[in-house]
């Protein structure tokens, strides 16, 4: 016979998950009704609006973004994913010893993707050559790449090294200076990590390596650039969660699964007032370096550009951006007036292997695909 205590669980806890939704919805209702909401956005509710789907994507969105206890949800919902399963949400793959790899690298690049992109580098090449400009294309490597013997076993693959390596030889096939970065990054690795562990990005160790391979590829290159007397420093550490961190858990939660942020040292590098190119006419705006990228370079947290300019003894202007890829950015440059302005010797273009084949790898979303030849 059922216990009173069986009794009471057997009505406690339908009534808790009743009691819950009717607050729940309850709130999204007022959330929804607020003079604020619609202000900011008014449906026309029309059947269309239904018949389309309009009303049930709007519907979920609420759902998402105004469900009370929503972060506390995801936080303890993934705590428990990642500590009975080991695993994240889709777009993450977790390794060994708190790895995380970005989905994005775990996939085979074809061979005409890698030549689509060698022919637009080409075209990029010679219209800088036309204004007396040297470019260095220092391919970057995959973390995956770099740190195999921490992805799981089931997914585990050559494909993002043997892009690498055949991304390269092409480029050096067509004539274009080649920075070897993985090399340089696989001789620093065993003195301290060059990717950060919860981070699609590199440490400023593996920044630093990358610097050194464009400089070493400068140097056999037989191009030279006048030195600059710089100054340097380190700076205090940033914490910071990784990217990743959230395709696993909240980093509000994150510390109960052993989860921590990343500490990220910065170092900073400036040319000297004496060298800095000024005369008695005013400041020389030319720079002989120009940095384009992603946001392997554009975030100053890892140092990359500060990094550069300590291995090249030179001035960098970095002209990287963040979330478009490393097509993007030079489509933009060439289609400003910033390198006239700025008159640089040599174009360093940091380009990861993992945006090959990628859609939008010329131009942002949504834009009307450009032809080849028409940089």
């Amino acid at each position: 016979m059922p216990s009173l205590r069986q009794y009471t669980a057997t009505l406690l806890l339908p009534s808790a998950f009743f009691g819950y939704a009717l607050y729940a919805n309850s709130a999204l209702l007022t959330n929804a009704a607020s003079p604020a909401a619609q202000a900011s956005e008014a449906r026309n509710l029309s059947l269309s609006y239904v018949m389309d789907g309009e009303a049930t994507r709007d519907l979920d969105t609420l759902y998402k973004n105004e469900l009370p206890h929503r972060a506390a949800s995801v936080g303890l919902f993934g705590n428990a994913r990642y500590a009975l399963l080991g695993a994240g949400r889709k777009g993450v793959v977790v390794g060994d010893d708190g790895w995380f790899f970005t989905a994005e690298e775990f996939k085979t690049v074809s061979p005409s993707d890698i030549d689509d992109a060698v022919q637009r580098i080409v075209e990029v090449k010679r219209e800088l050559e036309a204004r007396g400009i040297q470019l260095v294309l220092a391919p970057l490597p995959a973390k995956s790449d770099l740190y195999a013997e921490d992805v799981p076993s089931l997914v585990r693959s050559a494909a993002m090294a043997d892009a690498y390596r055949d991304f390269s030889t092409a480029l050096q096939k067509q004539g274009i200076i080649v920075a070897d970065t993985r090399a340089t990054m696989l001789t620093a690795k065993p003195f301290g990590d060059v990717f950060l562990k919860s981070d699609t990005h590199w440490s400023p160790a593996g920044a630093n390596a990358a610097a050194e391979a464009v400089q070493s590829s400068l140097q056999l290159s037989g191009i030279d650039l006048a030195p600059q007397d710089l100054t340097a420093q380190w700076q205090t550490p940033v914490t910071l969660w990784g990217d990743l961190t959230k395709f696993v858990t909240s980093p509000d939660y994150a510390p109960t699964v052993g989860l921590a942020e990343e500490s990220v040292p910065i170092y900073r590098t400036r040319v000297s007032e004496a060298a800095s190119g000024a005369d008695i006419f005013g400041d020389d705006s030319s720079v002989p370096v120009m940095l384009v990228g992603t946001s392997y370079s554009a975030n100053e947290n890892w140092s990359f550009a500060d990094f550069l300019r300590q291995s090249l003894q030179a001035d960098v202007v970095n002209v990287a951006k963040e979330g478009l890829g490393p097509g993007v950015p030079m489509m933009d440059l060439l289609a400003g007036s910033t390198l006239d302005e700025t008159d640089p010797t040599v174009v360093v273009w940091e380009f990861p292997v993992r945006y090959l084949g990628t859609k939008t790898l010329w131009q942002r979303d949504g834009e009307t695909k450009t032809e080849g030849g028409n940089v």
